[in-house]
């Protein structure tokens, strides 16, 4: 009866690690209607600029007439003001003081790129990417069709490549994200391209939990199998590429495919011993009617 009740604990504790996985990656939006910002705690203390977790998530990604507010869980008084520590407020939006527990909201009603910092504590930065809505419209509709045409839809899929683009925040200025995979062999993140067709630049907030850096805080890039310059700010990276181009390689010092995989692998060997205990046991999980 013990070892009946242990197999079905077990049997429920691995379908819980299969339902909270997703959430566990559900971090960053990209082109969405609204998005909020927290700023990290102890923020007020420098250090968090360091991992670019000072506002958290320190780049959100919407759409003009969207609106991105900013929740003050720190106990520390914090500001949200465009423009950057070095050059000084700009003056397209200031929070002035958000004391703790509260909030500020702003509707951008034109595309472009609004780096913001807090003016209290200035190595605290952030990025807000307003998009017109027509990035994740028709013309996207039109470019993945244009894939599924030329073979490229199921490829990933039937090669057995996890997709793990909604776990970064990325813009690209040429052509379209078809496929973000890790490779944990080299320690890669793979980003690959369909449609540039002309120069462009990718911007990619990186997921710690999927990729981290070297010791220094640094990546290196990979592009037609040379390694290229790029601007990096913090977990935020800048990277310029040819037309033409259809695969981007990050290298950090650790990388971790998407954890459903390893779900997976957990529920089949559970699986297995389940039905080897039930077996050796005689004894079924299911009661007789």
């Amino acid at each position: 009866m013990q070892k009946a009740v242990y197999s079905l604990f077990v049997l429920l504790t691995v379908f819980s690690i299969i339902a909270i996985t997703p959430s566990a990656f559900a971090a960053h939006g990209e082109g969405g209607m609204s998005a909020t910002v927290t700023n990290a705690v102890g923020s007020s203390t420098p250090g968090c600029e360091e991992t670019d977790n000072c506002f958290i998530p320190s780049t959100v990604v919407i759409t003009v007439g969207g609106t991105v507010t900013w929740e003050n869980v720190d106990n520390a008084a914090h500001t949200a003001s465009s423009g950057t520590a070095a050059g000084g407020p700009d003056g397209v939006f200031d929070s002035s003081l958000i004391m703790a527990s509260g909030s500020y909201s702003v509707t951008f009603d034109d595309e472009g790129t609004y780096p913001y910092f807090c003016m209290v504590h200035p190595w605290m930065s952030g990025t807000v990417i307003v998009e017109a809505e027509a990035a994740h419209g028709d013309d996207h509709a039109e470019e993945m069709e244009g894939m599924k045409e030329m073979g490229h839809g199921d490829e990933h899929t039937a090669s057995g490549i996890e997709d793990i683009s909604d776990q970064f925040t990325t813009t690209v200025t040429s052509g379209v994200i078809h496929h973000i995979g890790a490779n944990s062999d080299d320690d890669t993140l793979l980003v690959h391209l369909f449609g540039a067709d002309d120069d462009g630049e990718l911007k990619i907030t990186l997921n710690s939990k999927i990729i981290t850096p070297f010791d220094d805080g640094s990546y290196f890039v990979i592009i037609n199998n040379e390694e290229v310059e790029f601007e990096q700010m913090g977990r935020t990276l800048h990277i310029e590429y040819g037309a033409g181009t259809e695969k981007i390689e990050i290298v950090g010092s650790h990388v971790v495919p998407e954890f459903g995989t390893i779900a997976m692998i957990i529920l089949a060997v559970a699986i297995v011993s389940i039905i080897a205990i039930t077996a050796k046991t005689k004894i079924s999980l299911i009661p007789r009617l």
